[in-house]
């Protein structure tokens, strides 16, 4: 009777330890699916969107002289087919070498949507292989005239999640028939002490499962007892950063997108802009572009790494002028400033330079400064200045705008808080700004002060030493 309870005991972990890992290995290659599709589509968009700017610059009708700074373009998708078409659906380029739609109507709903001046995106198998595509509207003069069509396979995305399936079912199997064997040869050591475990799990059961034992027993309970809690602790550990992953990047990706949309309203808003002027916002828009890949990438490189890799490990350190930096943070800036008729005024005399990651150091004085912006009454204003100081960079941002409260600054720092929140949903604030702000300069040794005063206007000052210092006029 005893031996038949061990096996069913036996038997029946095995079973709920294959069931677990099946539905973790199934969550886990749904995720990573998801997550390099839904990479695949905005990295398709993206694409598309920038090739949309260059056909509205671009007398597109057919003529292969007229489309040259288009076809420049093209090598931008990678190796992904890129149709253009007229308002009227037409074909009017296709990269296809064979089987090319050059001249034919497509009046598939995805271009018939972007015709509307709708962004889509679209996953689809056909003849059992997988494609994911993206459509953007062509707009020139704030009327659509034409939609850029761009086409990838998805094959290697299916590849690799099937790879995975593949390892993770043999893995938990494995597992679990290595349970199994070892389980029932140590079963007679564990029964009696093992009961009060399965107790203590079985009230747990209707609780949150995330918890840890806290159990004394046998020596070997308690390996086991500390085991279980340290994958508790790993799990609870790997969930943490990947939230903070996900609101990290999406906060980073949103400040370079933020940064392409302001410039291309500036552009679409004026519709006499000296072509000198429409050249110096592209170079904006393509420093941000270059910017949004190295993000990216690096987004990318973690992914690939340890979960458990520290965050300065991806440091990327150069020779930064901090002058320079700044004030290409204040031109990304001046359209949402104008926006609310805020005048942003300077003291950078001297070009200081330092040992930094310039993406982080950008993002976080981009971070205080919108802060600012976005905290001021329409028509105030934003100062910032730059000095040195016995071996440190001190660069203040004030602004006359709604201030805090007393014990507010100590605060406004951590993750997702926000001051005013009403105002937060209208600005679109995600309370991670001065979190990501603190937390780049923090990796290069800094810190960051505020200073506030309710209804009267903040100040902060980013501090950072000097490593590799230099001035100039």
């Amino acid at each position: 009777m005893l031996n038949s309870i061990k096996v069913r005991l036996v038997l029946t972990y095995v079973l709920i330890i294959l069931l677990t890992l099946t539905l973790v290995s199934v969550y886990i290659i749904n995720m990573i699916r998801d997550y390099s599709v839904n990479g695949r589509k905005v990295d398709l968009l993206t694409k598309a969107s920038i090739l949309s700017s260059f056909a509205a610059e671009s007398n597109f009708s057919g003529d292969l002289a007229e489309v040259n700074p288009f076809i420049s373009m093209i090598d931008v998708a990678q190796g992904a087919r890129v149709m253009y078409l007229d308002k009227d659906a037409k074909v009017l380029y296709d990269t296809a070498e064979s089987g090319s739609l050059r001249g034919k109507t497509m009046l598939e709903p995805q271009i018939v949507n972007a015709l509307k001046g709708e962004n889509v995106d679209r996953e689809f198998i056909i003849d059992d292989k997988a494609y994911i595509t993206a459509a953007v509207p062509v707009v020139k003069d704030r009327n659509t005239i034409g939609a850029i069509y761009i086409q990838a396979s998805g094959e290697d995305i299916r590849e690799y999640t099937s790879h995975m399936t593949s390892n993770l079912l043999l893995l938990s199997v494995s597992v679990s028939l290595l349970v199994g064997v070892f389980g029932f040869a140590m079963v007679n050591m564990f029964t009696a002490s093992l009961s009060n475990v399965t107790s203590r799990i079985k009230d747990m059961s209707d609780a949150d499962m995330r918890k840890t034992i806290d159990i004394k027993g046998s020596n070997e309970v308690d390996e086991l007892v500390s085991a279980f809690n340290s994958m508790v602790e790993k799990i609870n550990d790997l969930e943490s950063r990947r939230q903070e992953f996900v609101s990290n990047a999406s906060h980073e990706l949103k400040t370079p997108l933020s940064s392409i949309k302001l410039i291309c309203d500036s552009i679409l808003q004026t519709s006499d802009m000296e072509r000198d002027t429409i050249n110096d916002f592209l170079e904006d828009m393509n420093e941000e572009v270059d910017r949004l890949t190295r993000i990216t990438n690096k987004l990318l490189s973690l992914t690939k790494l340890d979960v458990t890799a520290e965050e300065g490990e991806m440091l990327e350190f150069t020779t930064v002028n901090l002058k320079s930096l700044v004030k290409r943070v204040i031109k990304a800036l001046t359209p949402l400033a104008k926006q609310k008729n805020i005048k942003i005024k300077t003291l950078l005399t001297d070009n200081i330079f330092i040992r930094a990651d310039s993406d982080r150091i950008w993002e976080a004085i981009y971070n205080i400064v919108d802060n600012s912006i976005k905290y001021s009454n329409d028509g105030g204003k934003v100062y910032i200045e730059m000095y040195r100081d016995r071996g440190e960079v001190f660069i203040t941002v004030s602004d006359n705008g709604i201030g805090m409260a007393e014990g507010e600054t100590d605060k406004i720092f951590e993750r997702f808080y926000r001051v005013d929140k009403a105002r937060a949903r209208d600005t679109g604030g995600t309370g991670l700004g001065l979190s990501i702000a603190l937390g780049s300069v923090e990796l290069h040794g800094g810190r960051i002060d505020a200073e506030s005063k309710e209804n009267e206007g903040s100040l902060f000052r980013i501090v950072l030493p000097i490593i590799l210092g230099g001035s100039g006029s």
